[in-house]
């Protein structure tokens, strides 16, 4: 049984040969599978006649086919497995089967042993020649699979050189110098390395790498993500993840292990989450960075949060708001108590404006004192409190002792919880003004929010004096910018009338300055609710978020749909980028089909031509269909009614 079992494995004997020779050939199988057009395969069997390559090899020197797809067509074409190689297992004892320098000869790699025979992946499963010395050198009889050459080459780097098929990947730091890296004084210690060491780690190197690379392309964060069969590298840059790089799976606990060791976290533990940081210095910049690690499915995952100090520090004019709300915010943020409230979702840009305005009213004669969790920048002349909750050391026992450090301004970084909150609030009503955020989606719902904290509304209305909710959109790149004709549904989305438009739109083609994305950049769209006499009245009264704001903007409040029209308007952003910033409630209005101004949901004729928005019989007061001429209900005659409202709206 075992002597008929070995003829059944042994390959390409006389009879293989022939069966060989009556399978169907390679060019019709790519032909019949869609991958390769009979033209494109005539003229790669032209081009074959002059060299001595075969056809697959030819198809993938002129690019008409992947290396993938080649590997698959020879797979059905002899009938054999194929096998991916990147999620393949294959027990260390199977790889010492077949020496490195045979395995690197023959373009092979052995994946499993089965009792007397050996299965190997091959790029080249024709080459009798190499099967029969396989099975010399190994003693084994051999069963063929086919995999691509470069997922060979990848397996065989990885088991024999595994530190060369990374240093592969980072070449390019022959020639720059290494970032150094220091961890936070709290935690433990990092390992202390030569820099003859770092060099001639790969390791060490590939984090610098993907650190560096973050740093220079301007990214806030860095995701190094673990799936089931690569790692995956994607950088947040102007507020949008992008894909930078993919490594193989294995880097994956030795790159997290690295991380973990530069900012001073327990490399053993991986079941918890566990937060680091770290302080990069190189010659041009020094810039934090805040680690954050997460046990998944696949592995850890890592995000490192880059707080560059260059970009850190914008004055009130570089923010990008409007001349007027940037007139009532410098009011506020002037007065000697009261609070300052921005708001936004995460990454709206609330710290920066909050830094801006300490920029702004700094001066030796003013004691500004912050508590922030963490401090993200260090700015100069203004005493910095980092919250650590392991010790007890909390926001609101933190504010208790700023009280008694007689400051002028208290900068919160996030009001949190009740007892924050009514903190902030008696110190804006005793004499210091506070700054501080919190998380809504638009100026009026503060109020609201700071009602659902517990906080009392007369309380509100004597400490809040300003409120301003914002949000970042990209920017369109200059070197590639180009008008073009937005869609009749995208503009209704912003309520415009796409027969009569009153401005151009722009949006960038894509170039190597912008990465190919169209945006460079960042700005901020806003606005700005100051609590009037009228407006206190209603905060009191515990209007709703509704109310107040149909109440700001009366007063003159631009909303934030209204700040980002005016960005497309001028040219600075596009369509797409304000509607993804936005939230859409505040912004749902239709068009009057007869004047092609924006008018709110809820009217149901046209406040500036009178024309009915919803049409309805005026005998019967029922509604009715646009295309209707006379009511079902009552048989009126609804071509007259369309005929006297437009009548009177033009006499308008």
């Amino acid at each position: 049984m075992a002597r008929k079992k070995n003829k059944v494995t042994r390959l390409y004997d006389t009879s293989e040969k022939k069966r060989i020779a009556s399978r169907r050939r390679l060019g019709e199988l790519l032909t019949e599978t869609g991958l390769l057009s009979k033209a494109k395969l005539r003229e790669a069997l032209q081009v074959q006649q002059n060299t001595d390559k075969r056809l697959g090899q030819v198809l993938i020197d002129m690019g008409l086919i992947s290396e993938e797809e080649m590997a698959f067509a020879l797979a059905m074409q002899l009938k054999i497995p194929f096998v991916d190689l990147r999620d393949l297992p294959i027990e260390d004892e199977v790889m010492e089967i077949i020496p490195e320098s045979v395995c690197r000869r023959f373009m092979c790699v052995p994946i499993e042993k089965r009792n007397n025979v050996l299965h190997v992946a091959m790029a080249d499963p024709l080459d009798l020649n190499m099967i029969k010395e396989l099975q010399f050198v190994t003693g084994f009889s051999v069963q063929p699979a086919i995999s691509t050459p470069s997922q060979i080459i990848e397996r065989i780097q990885k088991y024999y050189q595994p530190e060369q098929s990374l240093a592969e990947v980072v070449d390019d730091f022959n020639t720059e110098e290494l970032l150094e890296f220091y961890p936070d004084q709290d935690e433990a210690k990092e390992e202390q390395y030569t820099v003859e060491d770092l060099q001639d780690s790969p390791f060490v190197k590939m984090v610098d790498l993907i650190i560096r690379n973050a740093i220079k392309r301007g990214a806030s964060d860095v995701h190094i993500e673990a799936h089931e069969n690569f790692v995956r590298v994607r950088n947040r840059i102007d507020g949008v993840l992008q894909d930078t790089i993919r490594l193989p799976k294995w880097t994956q606990p030795i790159i997290i292990s690295r991380i973990k060791v530069l900012s001073g976290m327990n490399i053993a533990e991986r079941r918890l989450p566990q937060d680091g940081r770290i302080r990069v210095r190189s010659k041009n910049y020094s810039v934090d960075l805040r680690v954050s690690t997460l046990p998944t499915f696949f592995g850890e995952k890592a995000v490192i949060r880059i707080l560059n100090k260059r970009e850190a520090f914008l004055s009130l004019d570089q923010l990008g708001f409007r001349e007027e709300n940037l007139a009532l915010l410098r009011s506020c943020i002037r007065q000697p108590q009261g609070m300052v409230l921005i708001t936004g979702p995460t990454g709206s840009g609330k710290t920066s404006t909050l830094y801006a305005c300490m920029s702004e009213i700094r001066s030796d004669e003013v004691n500004i004192i912050t508590v922030e969790d963490p401090v993200e920048y260090e700015l100069t002349g203004v005493s910095q409190v980092q919250v650590n909750e392991k010790v007890g050391l909390t926001f609101p026992y933190v504010l208790r002792a700023i009280l008694r450090q007689d400051p002028n301004v208290i900068m919160i970084g996030e009001i949190r919880d009740i007892e924050t909150a009514e903190i902030a609030l008696q110190a804006g009503l005793t004499g210091h003004l506070v700054l501080s955020t919190l998380h809504t989606i638009d100026a009026p719902s503060a109020v609201t929010r700071l009602l659902d904290l517990g906080m009392p509304p007369f309380l509100i209305a004597s400490s809040v004096l300003g409120v301003v909710a914002q949000r970042l959109v990209r920017v369109i790149c200059p070197d590639c910018k180009e008008e073009y004709q937005p869609k009749p549904e995208l503009l209704a989305r912003l309520s415009l009338n796409h027969k009569d438009l009153p401005f151009k739109f722009y949006r960038g083609k894509g170039c190597p300055r912008c990465n190919y994305t169209g945006y460079r950049g960042r700005t901020a769209i806003e606005e700005v609710m100051v609590m009037g006499h009228k407006m206190r009245e209603l905060v009191q009264s515990g209007a709703s978020a509704d109310t107040l704001r149909e109440a700001a903007q009366a007063t003159g409040m631009t909303t934030l749909g209204r700040s980002g029209l005016r960005k497309i308007r001028l040219g600075i952003t596009t369509i797409d980028e304000v509607l993804r910033a936005v939230h859409q409630k505040e912004e749902l209005t239709t068009i009057c089909s007869k004047c092609g101004k924006a008018v709110s949901l809820d009217f149901s004729d046209c406040p500036f031509c009178k024309y009915p928005l919803v049409p309805n019989c005026g005998e019967c007061g029922r509604i009715v269909q646009p295309e209707w001429i006379v009511c079902p209900y009552c048989r009126n005659d609804l071509n007259g009614v369309r005929r006297d409202a437009a009548r009177e709206s033009d006499a308008v």
